[in-house]
């Protein structure tokens, strides 16, 4: 099963934005950082894999996560700038959660 959706467009622009910031260890967790308003909070961080991880290896880069995180969002897809309309990289899980807006009372 595939757990990381990204275009070539988007593994470039990814990976040259690793290259930018001097990673050279392409071990990338991907890790639920809370929810908000418009759903669910996504960061990277290098790491090396556990016995919780599935790893997903596209070309020169490991994808690291939870299992539980890929049972709950159904995997990823990461969109280039132009892919997600002009507003930089973004990390999006396949499954969205119900909700979103409202739960914070402040989107009326």
């Amino acid at each position: 099963m595939k757990n990381i959706t990204i275009s070539e467009e988007a593994y470039n622009e990814f990976k040259g934005f690793l290259e930018e910031n001097n990673i050279s260890d392409f071990n990338i967790r991907i890790n639920f950082a809370g929810s908000a308003c418009s759903g669910p909070i996504f960061n990277i961080s290098v790491s090396e894999p556990t016995d919780a991880d599935v790893v997903e290896k596209i070309n020169d880069i490991s994808f690291l996560m939870e299992k539980t995180l890929v049972d709950e969002f159904g995997g990823f897809i990461i969109l280039s700038t132009d892919e997600n309309d002009g507003r930089g990289l973004s990390l999006k899980p396949v499954i969205a959660p119900e909700g979103g807006c409202g739960s914070c009372g402040g989107c009326h």
